[in-house]
């Protein structure tokens, strides 16, 4: 008798009636590298950085130069791709706390057309890959990036989050075990049609990475990242008091140099892995049957205005993400394209590729028109949010030329990102763009209140803190994001 779950049965038999009806559906392969930039590539224009199996995707695909996520950090940003949807009506405001039900997303529409895939978003099996460490030998184990206590070499430095090199070689590190994994998926499942989730950690915060990638870039070699001396000073609040409280205020230059460095190794070591999975799809055979998505949930500060990770600002390279398509027969390889996009804009671009039904109701749009060429459109503007509405929230408007970010608690910033790309003067209190500042205000007010009227049971500010508080009271673990 075989051990095949119900749900496992009802999967294969709508797989064969899929197969039966016709040719075999694309698959899908969605890989998304945590905290990974839109600004660190090669094919973006990094002058530094080496991706090279990323930059020749984009170049048997098409590459979205102005991607931006549609949140602030991980959970909320990763909502919108999987929905459709803005944070304030997907409902998962922060980190910690799951998709509602009642919200559509790509698992469960992939699920009830026949593709074997996850019915979630969830990381690497963190809890099997510290147990087969455990297999290696190793008795000291701080943490899946950091691994063995006793071989990892960290650098000191005033900031909160760790810098150096990893305690496990390069084929030990988490992001190899996925890869391992993710390719077993394929070659289990390459005559089914399948959607894979590839959730890599990335760049994510601590910037420790494994040799050689600890030694790539040499941060005597890198330029420091723009900072205007006593900025903070014309900031909000929220942001100076993160700074201090990260002990990013006490990072000297060559700090900021060396957890850049280590920042970028990390984005290498992606590139690297994320070469081997693709080699391995096309040794199957599989690249004319599967769309490939690479991008990421947010970005990282990089070292700009002398901070790095995100969830305190909406500075550019936190929250611009890479986006590669590469959708056999639905464009010309090596397309680029400089429209404004969206994370909202994923699902949407996926179920038009694999010819699923759309959904109704979606904040983003399908990209298919862009991908081929029929269409040159791009969002007049970009928004995004995070957290409850409140002393914690802020939201954000940016256009081609401008980007309005607004904290409950209090405090503005205006940018013009054409004259000033590193937003480092802060227009908002400036008499002279009184005009702009209350017509983006405008703009900015009226998505907000559409976004909060679309889903009132998932939106409303008290419930949701309520079953926030009252979900994380039995996930106290969840906390440690």
């Amino acid at each position: 008798m075989s051990n095949l779950s119900r749900r496992n049965f009802l999967q294969l038999g709508a797989a064969a009636r899929v197969l039966a009806a016709g040719p075999k559906p694309k698959n899908l392969v969605f890989i998304i590298a945590d905290q990974h930039s839109g600004t660190a590539l090669g094919c973006t224009g990094h002058p530094i950085v080496r991706t090279p199996r990323l930059d020749a995707l984009a170049r048997q695909g098409t590459l979205f130069r102005h991607a931006y996520t549609g949140g602030l950090i991980c959970a909320p940003s990763r909502a919108c791709l999987d929905t459709g949807l803005h944070v304030q009506t997907h409902g998962v405001r922060t980190n910690g706390i799951p998709l509602r039900s009642g919200i559509e997303n790509i698992f469960g529409i992939l699920g009830r057309h026949g593709y074997i895939a996850p019915k979630e978003h969830s990381h690497s099996d963190v809890k099997g890959y510290l147990a087969w460490l455990g297999q290696q030998g190793y008795e000291d184990v701080a943490g899946p990036i950091i691994g063995s206590k006793k071989e990892a070499r960290l650098i000191p430095t005033p900031y909160r989050f760790e810098t150096g090199r990893a305690g496990l070689s390069q084929e030990q590190s988490l992001d190899a075990y996925t890869i391992r994994q993710s390719i077993d998926f394929i070659e289990h499942n390459r005559r089914r049609p399948f959607g894979l989730w590839i959730q890599l950690h990335g760049a994510h915060d601590p910037y420790v990475v494994p040799a050689p990638y600890d030694q790539m870039y040499r941060p005597a070699d890198l330029p420091m990242p723009p900072y205007r001396s006593g900025e903070y000073d014309s900031k909000p609040a929220r942001q100076k008091r993160t700074w201090q409280s990260q002990s990013a205020d006490k990072l000297s230059d060559d700090h900021i140099r060396t957890i850049l460095a280590h920042y970028l190794g990390m984005v290498s070591q992606t590139d690297q892995l994320v070469g081997r999975f693709l080699d391995r799809l096309s040794a199957l055979g599989l690249d004319q049957d599967t769309i490939v998505l690479y991008t990421a949930d947010h970005g990282d500060t990089m070292g700009c205005h002398r901070m790095f990770t995100k969830g305190f600002g909406f500075y550019e390279p936190a929250i611009r993400i890479p986006l590669i398509v590469r959708a056999p027969g639905a464009a010309k390889p090596g397309a680029q394209i400089d429209a404004m996009v969206s994370g909202i804009d994923v699902l949407p671009t996926i179920l038009e590729l694999m010819d699923l039904p759309a959904v109704k109701g979606l904040h983003g749009r399908s990209l298919v028109p862009l991908l081929r060429g029929r269409e040159t459109w791009a969002h007049d503007a970009i928004f995004s949010g995070q957290d409850y509405e409140g002393a914690t929230r802020l939201v954000m408007m940016r256009t081609p030329e401008w980007k309005l970010t607004r904290y409950d608690e209090g405090g503005t910033e205006l940018y013009n990102t054409l004259e000033d790309p590193d937003e480092l003067h802060n227009r908002a209190g400036e008499s002279k763009y009184a005009g702009v500042l209350s017509k983006l205000t405008k703009g900015l007010e009226e998505w907000d209140n559409d976004c909060l009227h679309a889903r009132p049971e998932f939106t409303t500010a008290p419930r949701l803190r309520e079953a926030f508080e009252q979900w994380m009271a039995k996930h106290p673990a969840a906390r440690t994001t």
